[in-house]
This record gives C-alpha cells, sequence and structure tokens, in this order.
C-alpha cells in the first residue's frame, strides 16, 4: 500500500493475469491443442474465409499499450481480395481500443500502398475519437522494409502484445488456409523481444 502525506492509503493498481504458455493449431472450425486430422485440415485449405485465431484477436482488442507485428505477408492475401484482408485486421483494432503504439512490419507488395495506409489512419482516428479514450492517442504505423537488403534475416512471424510474446508458424492471426500453429504466453521482456523488434523497425531509416 501506499502511504500519502493525509495518512490515506491506496491500493497498488492490480496487475492483469499473464496467460498461460500454450500452442494452438489451426482446424476447420476452431483453434485447439492438437494437430486437426486431415478432414479438418482441407476443410480449411478450401474455405474462402478460413477462421482467424480468436484468442489473438481478442488479446490485440484487450491490449493496454503496444500491439506490434512482424510479418512478410500480414498485408498480402491467399484468396479474396486486399479489402477482405484490411477488414479481417481492422476487426482486431475496435473503436474502444487503449492501446496507442500499433506498429506493423511487412514487405512491400503491390497491394500496400498509401490508399491502405489511409485505412488505417482512419481507424486511427476513429479510435481516438472514442468517448471512452484516455491518455496517449493511438498511432497506427506501418513500415514495409521487413525484406530489404538490410532486413532480409527474418524468417518467422510474431507479434508482441503488451508484454505478450506471440510467435506464428504462418500469417500472424491465423489468417493462412494451411494447418499452422501458433504459441503464446512468452514475456516479451524476457526474452529480448522488445529490443530486437525495435532494432528492426528502426533499420528501415538507414539508406
Amino acid at each position: 500500500m501506499k502511504e500519502f502525506a493525509l495518512g490515506i492509503s491506496i491500493a497498488p493498481k492490480a496487475e492483469r493475469p499473464f496467460p498461460a504458455k500454450e500452442i494452438l493449431w489451426s482446424g476447420l472450425e476452431n483453434w485447439q491443442s492438437r494437430f486437426p486430422n486431415s478432414s479438418e485440415a482441407w476443410g480449411r485449405k478450401q474455405s474462402s474465409n478460413p477462421v482467424p485465431l480468436h484468442a489473438f484477436c481478442k488479446a490485440v482488442s484487450e491490449a493496454q499499450e503496444r500491439v506490434w507485428i512482424v510479418d512478410d505477408y500480414l498485408l498480402k492475401f491467399d484468396s479474396g481480395s486486399s479489402a477482405e484482408r484490411i477488414d479481417q485486421i481492422l476487426e482486431w483494432l475496435p473503436f474502444g481500443l487503449a492501446a496507442s503504439d500499433i506498429r506493423f512490419l511487412t514487405r512491400r507488395t503491390q497491394e500496400v500502398d498509401e490508399n491502405v495506409r489511409k485505412i488505417f489512419q482512419q481507424r486511427a482516428q476513429e479510435i481516438n475519437n472514442h468517448p471512452a479514450r484516455r491518455g496517449k492517442l493511438c498511432s497506427i504505423e506501418i513500415k514495409l522494409h521487413l525484406s530489404d537488403r538490410n532486413c532480409n534475416f527474418i524468417h518467422d512471424r510474431f507479434a508482441i502484445v503488451d508484454d505478450e510474446l506471440w510467435h506464428f508458424g504462418a500469417t500472424v492471426g491465423g489468417l493462412h488456409a494451411s494447418v499452422s500453429a501458433a504459441s503464446r504466453g512468452w514475456r516479451a521482456t524476457d526474452h529480448g523481444a522488445i529490443e530486437f523488434f525495435e532494432e528492426i523497425w528502426n533499420l528501415g531509416v538507414r539508406r
């Protein structure tokens, strides 16, 4: 308890429970802690809209500080339209989002143009205009140098949500149709993930 001059004791802010470590595999209808069978795998592969990883979507929507994503193909869709992929990602970022630091590090593709940046800037503005918004303004930034010559050494995809590190075998958020897995529950600060992200994020300013 904190003691103040008037003798009033104020309890420290309660910490949110940190998620347990787990690995989740993509299936036809949901993500589970075991491999899918071949029928589930084929059903997902043939689906025009494979189910995303809801646990990740929920974690992002409840983020209090940051959402940092590293993924070569985050904005490059496998099927459907680029607009559908953008809509899937926007669903992670509700108007009432508390987090203020949203960053996507991906590669240059035909689908990523100034219009895409404007869409995410508009979502940031909608978040900032929400009546419940408190504290820092939300910023959504996109950088496209992940596969450039000075940053072409990363294979896996990962995300940092507040201090939780997520690792993905395919597209972040479970947006890929093939069998893949994601693991969660790692403390980003324990594994150097924060420092690594900041370093590769800033590589794009070097020419």
